[in-house]
């Protein structure tokens, strides 16, 4: 069992390296939610920030594209495809698109995992006919000449697998992968594309210790409990520079590549790094609002790697016990805290009916992975329960209901879903204003973002605001909306 922990000295981890890593991840300006450490393939240990924990995935955005250049490994060493597989051979009634266009007779499976496309635009990721939209596009740079982040092109990938084996990327991956590493199918969920392939791009969501088996496997070769489940060439593919058109990180075989080390890059921190020469893997997840934290983090990351000793530390007992104490109580910032029972009183049993404009609760900035997620709520309700808050939500003709701690305590639910959105676990607090504002601060703990939601109540019933904080790139303009009390109540 892969998940028996050893003491993190036995892998030459010192407890100030250990204590200086969490101290530094807390000062950086992230916020933390899952990280673990593994060397020679043991795990010495790992961190929750409550909410968050162990059982709870969490969306990997563009980790994704390791994943599925773990697939691709799996179809090369089946004999299924070759990086020299030319993708007008691969999709033949798209061939018509292509032309008479420039380089499209050289573009390769080896240019669609390595961002050496050629090309300088792409078809949006929610777009059903993306695979089709894919051959009208122009390739303005020879292909493999140029870097260009073309994250249609690694959905391509899962694209090209389906066309041999008429399998989805859970379903090809499952039995020649997730179960022989130690992955639940059953547990992961992913975001599909409107034609229901899983996105090869940014759609993984999973845990901490899930991405980090992606990295145990490639940190043994390829090589699973004496099975070479990826082949070599394709290891060694991945794990070395293919695309250096760049002027910072450059790119192998669907990962990133940094001087003593490579990482499956996801948006907002969600990392798993493979440290060769200390035959190491640190996986993390996270929200990072900033570049400069980034680099902070990045950077404290690879120092403890650096710092790593070939040889056993010795930890006191003392420093052994304060070393899990802290893991066992990390968290991140506390709510907010409001309690006003006088106006919950006046809520209770009441709903608001939105009348103008767009109110949300769901996790709906996914979007971005496919326009079916979008569910603008059509009426609230309000029921007080012990001096908590049951908020009731209607949308798509369905109502769900999700309780909000109003002590100063965040309470997790799964909420029923309306839509095919994965999110599922809702995290929520509130507040009240002095003047009887009601803020809610929303988590689905699958996504990233932070949604706050702000009812200012009048006699009538009430503006509202939905806001999400700004991840960088992914960024979900506010939104406003005007509810009416329902008569009658």
């Amino acid at each position: 069992m892969i998940w028996k922990f050893q003491h993190p000295g036995t892998v030459g981890v010192s407890c100030g390296d250990a204590n200086r890593l969490l101290d530094a991840i807390e000062a950086s300006g992230t916020e933390p939610h899952a990280l673990l450490v593994m060397r020679h393939g043991i795990p010495a240990f790992e961190g929750y920030w409550a909410p968050y924990g162990p059982g709870i995935i969490h969306g990997d955005q563009s980790l994704t594209k390791t994943l599925t250049g773990i697939a691709l490994g799996a179809a090369v060493t089946e004999g299924l495809l070759s990086l020299e597989d030319r993708l007008i051979d691969l999709f033949p009634e798209y061939a018509h698109h292509t032309q008479g266009k420039q380089w499209w007779d050289e573009l390769k499976v080896r240019h669609i995992c390595t961002m050496g496309t050629g090309m300088e635009s792409q078809p949006p990721v929610t777009d059903p006919e993306w695979v089709e939209k894919f051959f009208t596009m122009d390739i303005v740079h020879q292909p493999g000449t140029a870097l260009y982040y073309n994250s249609i092109a690694c959905s391509m990938v899962g694209a090209c697998i389906r066309k041999k084996t008429g399998l989805g990327l859970i379903d090809y991956l499952t039995p020649r992968v997730f179960e022989k590493i130690g992955i639940d199918p059953g547990r992961i969920a992913w975001h599909k594309h409107a034609d229901g392939l899983e996105n090869g791009s940014g759609g993984w969501i999973s845990t901490v210790r899930d991405n980090a088996l992606l990295m145990e496997l490639y940190r043994r070769k390829g090589v699973w409990d004496g099975e070479q489940i990826l082949c070599r060439e394709w290891v060694d593919f991945a794990l070395q520079v293919q695309n250096p058109h760049s002027d910072g990180a450059t790119y192998g075989g669907m990962m990133w590549m940094y001087p003593g080390f490579m990482m499956a890059d996801g948006a907002m921190g969600q990392w798993s790094m493979l440290f060769p020469e200390k035959d190491t893997v640190i996986s993390i997840q996270e929200t990072i609002t900033s570049q400069e934290t980034v680099d902070r983090v990045r950077t404290a990351l690879a120092d403890f790697a650096a710092g790593l000793r070939d040889e056993a530390v010795p930890w006191t007992q003392e420093e052994t016990r304060a070393f899990e104490r802290r893991l066992s109580c990390l968290a991140i910032p506390a709510p907010r805290y409001g309690e006003n029972r006088a106006a919950l009183r006046k809520l209770d049993g009441r709903t608001l009916k939105v009348t103008e404009g767009k109110a949300r609760f769901f996790a709906d900035d996914l979007c971005i992975f496919n326009l079916a997620y979008d569910t603008p709520v059509e009426a609230f309700t309000f029921t007080a329960r012990n001096g908590d808050l049951t908020l009731g939500v209607t949308a798509r003709g369905r109502t769900v209901f999700c309780p909000v701690g109003l002590k100063g305590q965040r309470i997790l639910s799964d909420v029923e879903p309306v839509s095919s959105n994965p999110a599922r676990t809702a995290c929520m607090t509130g507040a009240f204003e002095e003047d009887g504002t009601l803020r809610l601060e929303l988590r689905w703990l699958e996504s990233c973002r932070v949604h706050y939601l702000t009812f200012r109540f009048d006699e009538n019933g009430a503006d509202i605001s939905t806001v999400r904080v700004s991840v960088g790139g992914f960024d979900v303009p506010e939104e406003k909306a005007r509810g009416a009390w329902v008569k009658g109540e």
